[in-house]
């Protein structure tokens, strides 16, 4: 279903008073929730999963982009389709009149301003606290520029917009019923930002600066799963932060899987270090550099134990390989076509 217009009409708030008064552990009937960035990677992930039970979930899902096929595709499983804008709070709140639970992503990348991600984090904040919504499940990050003393835009960001979620006050003077999410490193990168480069015929590059650290990897496609069973049990997550992990791997070791999977391509580990990263030449170098030191460091903490709690099918890197490499391989080949067409 859809509705360009975010004055729209949900037949199904039209037949249930839902706020924050709805107790989230019953199902006597379904629960309303709304999620941000559907038709991107992360929001499509949590949309899909709680599609896949009407009989709990009935799902809004809010994009600009209400006519691309991901948002028909979503359409077409039952989602009502929203259109609203992060920088609009009154377009937020007619998104999200009677809803029970938020799921909030927000985007650095398109931008990549740091504080105009914030605002538009707090808008969505401000606009669920005026709607009444009773769970708000959030992407965060740690504050890494006090971990590790350098700017990590992309997730200083997350951070402040956590702190503003644990510090609203709500009318009852309760605050807010919150999950935050700490994710790790997306396997779905390796066919996407981070896709292995060419050295040279038929041998690629990991191009990751790791160095002699482990990286905490997980699906994307496996947050869904895990958004899923917190809102089935969301009193046992309020006021709690989670952070996800499936697989965490050295380079090394993901060197080896990548080569147990591809045959007719060499995988190997350049060695990249992070100072030499920083130095590439592409807008936010800086801020990923700062991400990868990050994740090497001792203080991120992602728990494989409690994401196979909340999703027991969470894949590791093999797994993921075994159902994906199809999309690695046509990755590097559309990228070694398009250097040979700049040739």
């Amino acid at each position: 279903m859809y509705d360009d217009n975010p004055e729209f009409t949900d037949i199904f708030t039209i037949t249930s008073t839902m706020g924050c008064g709805s107790s989230m552990d019953s199902f006597d009937e379904p629960k309303t929730v709304v999620v941000f960035g559907a038709t991107g990677l992360l929001g499509g992930s949590v949309a899909r999963a709680l599609l896949s039970d009407p009989f709990k979930f009935r799902v809004r899902c809010v994009t600009r982009k209400t006519n691309s096929d991901k948002a028909r595709e979503l359409a077409e499983l039952g989602a009502v389709i929203v259109n609203a804008n992060l920088d609009d709070t009154k377009s937020l709140e007619k998104a999200l009149v009677n809803a029970d639970a938020m799921f909030l992503t927000t985007h650095f990348w398109e931008e990549k301003n740091k504080q105009k991600e914030i605002v538009q984090g707090l808008n969505a904040i401000d606009a669920a606290v005026s709607c009444g919504v009773s769970h708000i499940i959030f992407n965060g990050s740690e504050n890494v520029k006090k971990l590790i003393g350098r700017d990590c835009n992309h997730l200083d960001s997350k951070f402040s917009i956590e702190e503003y979620i644990r510090e609203v006050d709500t009318e009852d003077g309760q605050g807010l019923n919150y999950t935050i999410l700490r994710l790790p490193f997306w396997f779905e990168n390796f066919y996407t930002v981070f896709k292995p480069y060419k050295l040279k015929y038929g041998v690629y590059a990991l191009a990751l600066p790791m160095e002699d650290g482990t990286l905490d990897c997980m699906a994307v496609e496996d947050v869904g799963d895990c958004v899923y069973d917190i809102l089935c049990k969301p009193r046992l997550y309020y006021g709690k932060t989670l952070g996800l992990c499936a697989d965490r791997l050295t380079m090394s070791s993901m060197v080896d899987v990548f080569n147990k999977h591809f045959d007719s391509m060499k995988f190997k580990d350049p060695k990249m270090k992070i100072r030499d990263y920083e130095n590439f030449k592409f807008a936010g170098a800086k801020d990923l550099a700062a991400m990868f030191e990050f994740y090497k460091d001792s203080t991120c903490i992602r728990d494989i134990k409690l994401t196979k709690k909340l999703n027991s099918r969470t894949k590791t890197l093999d797994k993921w390989l075994d159902e994906n490499k199809d999309y690695v391989e046509e990755a590097i080949r559309e990228d070694e076509e398009e250097t040979e067409g700049k040739a």
